[in-house]
């Protein structure tokens, strides 16, 4: 596997790698997420990262060993009708050893600013931030980045969850071309629209009604431990939830396990059939929870919530949203303009 020096700067230095070495993987399964807000660990991070689309790692050394970590997926996205290459930064992660110190804040700045002004073409630079990572959001704004809007997290459960007959698996290549096509119809006012994720695994499922499509979406298989959730409320779901019987069959921190849904696809008119999808993906997996990702003025998410009931999971995690803080190389001022008015689309993989 390639990789580039950056940067050296006495025992620090800052390389550059072509897709993500083991001794990275090794880094970010060692790593706790979050900050002020929630406090958790991904364990499907060797399964998750072999999947990233057109992943380059910049990583952070001290002398031999990795102590922070930023992943810069290429790939096109479109806003309305334009489309632009576009960076999405993932694992944006420091060690226990250099938190504290400025070293993250010091180097990440540098790091997006090189790669920011290495590029030839227009390019939408972004990075998904939580809501209460203000450490995390401080460093990213250092480099140039702004606030263009708020992805909020969107929870969807059933204590019993029924298996649904009706459910058709996306297999065939005739299919895929089909959903695509409405896929891409249902978001083309959004802006950061790209469906790198769908279709993985065959994991695209369908609901017809008179033969058309009314309902689909993606889902992902997901396992996190939760250390924390902030304030009075998080106190109470950390340990009061656990030990009350069906509720912790819905949030059991120390093994939280849920599908994340996304290219979610809904007819309007038909999102009571959405919902119906959702909970025969919870059955047909024999879990009670899930979890989705959505620009805050989603037209869809709107429809969703106002019409199909998302369960008791969602009052738990409705607060923890993200900002996507976006830089830009070489848009006019026009272009900006219109990628932060339109409803921004989010893809859950880029979230797990």
């Amino acid at each position: 596997m390639e990789k580039k020096l950056l940067l050296q700067e006495g025992d620090y230095s800052i390389w550059r790698h072509d897709g993500i070495p083991d001794e990275a993987l090794k880094f970010l399964d060692s790593i706790a997420w979050g900050n002020d807000g929630a406090v958790y660990e991904h364990k499907n991070t060797q399964e998750h990262i072999h999947l990233l689309y057109q992943p380059t790692l910049v990583a952070i050394h001290d002398n031999a060993k990795i102590q922070g970590t930023a992943v810069f997926c290429n790939t096109p996205v479109t806003a309305g009708k334009q489309q632009y290459n576009c960076y999405y930064i993932r694992y944006f992660a420091s060690s226990k050893e250099i938190r504290g110190k400025g070293v993250m804040k010091k180097y990440a700045v540098k790091v997006m600013e090189a790669v920011r002004d290495d590029e030839k073409e227009k390019t939408v630079f972004f990075a998904c931030i939580e809501k209460g990572n203000r450490a995390s959001y401080k460093t990213v704004e250092n480099a140039g980045y702004k606030n263009i809007g708020l992805i909020k997290t969107n929870g969807f459960s059933r204590f019993f969850p029924k298996a649904k007959k009706n459910i058709e698996q996306v297999n065939t290549d005739t299919l895929k071309n089909e959903v695509l096509s409405l896929l891409k119809k249902q978001y083309e006012e959004h802006a950061l629209v790209q469906f790198n994720s769908i279709f993985l695994q065959n994991d695209y499922f369908i609901i017809r009604e008179n033969e058309e499509i009314v309902a689909g979406c993606q889902f992902h298989r997901v396992h996190w431990v939760i250390n924390k959730i902030a304030g009075y409320m998080g106190k109470i779901i950390m340990n009061v939830v656990p030990l009350v019987p069906l509720l912790n069959k819905l949030f059991n921190p120390k093994r939280f396990q849920f599908l994340a849904f996304e290219g979610i696809y809904s007819k309007p008119g038909f999102e009571h059939r959405l919902v119906e999808l959702f909970e025969g993906l919870l059955a047909k997996e024999k879990l009670k929870s899930a979890m989705f990702w959505m620009g805050e003025t989603c037209p869809l998410r709107k429809r969703i919530l106002e019409k199909g009931k998302t369960g008791l999971l969602h009052s738990f995690i409705k607060d923890t949203d993200v900002f996507i803080l976006a830089s830009f190389h070489d848009l006019s001022e026009a272009e900006i303009s219109d990628i932060k008015t339109r409803p921004l689309f989010a893809s859950a993989f880029d979230y797990i």
